[in-house]
């Protein structure tokens, strides 16, 4: 059913249990039917699955063959022998299928009136318009097609409606699960399973105290009215959020049936996103989990995603013995969620670079990592501040001092700020940032300064260029602009001598 690209680029096709092998043994390096938008759901997923399945076995690395992952997966659910809560289609709803719950009630087969003709139906990728990604397209579907959808919906989703409650692993409704986790820098999809998996098994083997309880939400029966406790739950429960059936079609594909609910399937409680899920940020105070904003994931939201006054990294995103800190990868990604639409599918690995030079033994790596971002992005606003002053200066005439007030004139220049930032964005974690990670010799602060005093010269130059004035008032301006430019930003860069 599932296909796989190995490290050379071969494809090679097998069920669950040989994909689960196949990703033990480092070969399945990517998945090719797997939309970008459900890479992380259907990493969670199969870390999550796995992590479970040694821990109940008591093993502790995956094993690398086809046989035992079945029985490994079997025996999470002894009371299906035969296997049905790992198959896609079960033609008897009285036993669960892989995310689907069983319907013990016959009557309540009638709820699964609205039809699913194509994964694209199923899955939870929302449009505001059929032009934006052309809705149910996907019309010769394969059953891993299906799968990747199925998983994605239930493991992911948001509330979209009466009757279509959202998961309980974010805070809210409306808002994202998102992923912040380290990855190794070579291996792909293999080698961040392992990495994950072993970590996750480590973490629960050394804690007898760890939550036990129902692991696997849709091998419980579901009429859609009731919800599940979340301290009933194991801690690394995997979730469904949806009453979903899917069946054969008479030319052997597959379509799909969905029923409503009147309550969501994990009782929201006050929990806000808090449920031990291995890759969601946290803040602080442990009010809620952290909802990423349509802005996705520039140095500034990175920046604070490590400032650990602010943000309590997930388990997956901290280093651990057997990381190789020279070549690992940190890694923010989510599919984010507005009201009855999708805000963009953003994705921002941060390659780390000499990490394995690191000696700071009494501090954190990824906590000095998250001081220097802090530092840097400060000395960004700064000269963003400058620049906006400077442009300010330009567009209202010549003025000694600018209007600071002046919304046009704001709007006028924002967009030259905003190119000022994305430059900023695309150099911010270079190879001098990790220079300063490490304490290497140098005023790295001052050069930080220079190289941000030479990239909003350039967007001065290129407003003042585009002329928004009259060549008379230009005249003037443009030389007062570069003045107040030149006032700020040589005073602050002679500062950075003396580390100021």
């Amino acid at each position: 059913m599932i296909g796989w690209r190995d490290g050379d680029g071969a494809v090679h096709r097998g069920s669950l249990f040989a994909a689960f092998a196949a990703l033990s043994r480092g070969e399945a390096w990517s998945f090719p039917a797997l939309r970008p938008h459900q890479r992380e759901p259907w990493h969670s997923f199969t870390v999550q699955v796995a992590a479970l399945a040694l821990l109940k076995a008591g093993t502790d690395e995956p094993p690398h063959d086809e046989s035992t992952w079945r029985e490994l997966l079997l025996a999470l659910t002894p009371a299906y022998p035969d296997g049905e809560p790992w198959s896609l289609v079960v033609e008897d709803w009285t036993r669960p299928a892989l995310l689907q719950p069983p319907v013990v009630i016959p009557a309540n087969r009638a709820d699964y009136k609205s039809p699913l003709r194509t994964p694209d139906a199923l899955d939870m990728l929302v449009t505001s318009r059929n032009h934006d990604v052309k809705q149910e397209r996907i019309a010769i579907a394969s059953e891993e097609d299906w799968l990747f959808a199925l998983v994605t919906l239930q493991t992911t989703e948001g509330y979209l409606g009466a009757g279509n409650f959202g998961i309980s692993r974010m805070n809210g409704g409306f808002a994202t699960r998102m992923t912040l986790g380290i990855r190794p820098g070579n291996g792909g999809a293999a080698a961040a399973f392992w990495r994950d998996v072993v970590r996750l098994v480590q973490h629960g083997r050394a804690r007898p105290q760890r939550r036990q309880g129902t692991a696997l939400l849709w091998t419980v029966p579901w009429d859609g009215t009731l919800s599940l406790r979340l301290p009933d739950l194991d801690e690394l429960y995997v979730e469904i959020c949806r009453r979903i059936r899917l069946t054969h079609t008479p030319l052997n594909g597959v379509e799909g049936l969905a029923a409503g609910s009147k309550v969501a399937r994990i009782a929201p409680g006050d929990s806000k996103g808090v449920t031990d899920d291995p890759w969601a940020p946290i803040k602080v105070d442990r009010s809620s989990s952290h909802t990423p904003s349509s802005a996705g994931f520039g140095y500034r939201q990175i920046t604070h995603l490590l400032d650990d006054k602010k943000i309590t990294r997930p388990l997956l995103a901290n280093l651990y013995d057997g990381d190789d800190p020279a070549g690992l990868t940190i890694l923010a990604a989510a599919l984010v969620r507005g009201q009855g639409k999708t805000e963009g599918l953003h994705r921002r690995p941060v390659r780390t670079s000499r990490m394995g030079e690191w000696d700071g033994f009494s501090e954190d790596p990824l906590d000095r990592v998250g001081k220097v971002a802090e530092e840097r992005a400060v000395q960004a606003g700064m000269a963003a501040k400058f620049l906006r002053d400077a442009l300010l200066v330009l567009v209202q005439g010549g003025p000694d001092e600018p209007r600071l007030d002046d919304s046009s004139g704001r709007k006028k220049t924002d967009r030259y700020v905003e190119r000022f930032d994305a430059c900023v964005d695309q150099v911010f974690f270079d190879k001098d940032f990790w220079a300063e990670v490490v304490n290497d010799p140098g005023n790295h602060l001052q050069e930080w300064r220079k190289r941000l005093r030479l990239m909003a010269g350039a967007e001065l130059d290129r407003a003042a260029d585009a002329g928004p004035l009259g060549e008379m008032r230009l005249l003037r301006a443009r030389p007062k602009a570069r003045i107040k430019f030149d006032d700020k930003m040589d005073p602050w860069i002679k500062k950075a001598e003396h580390g100021k």
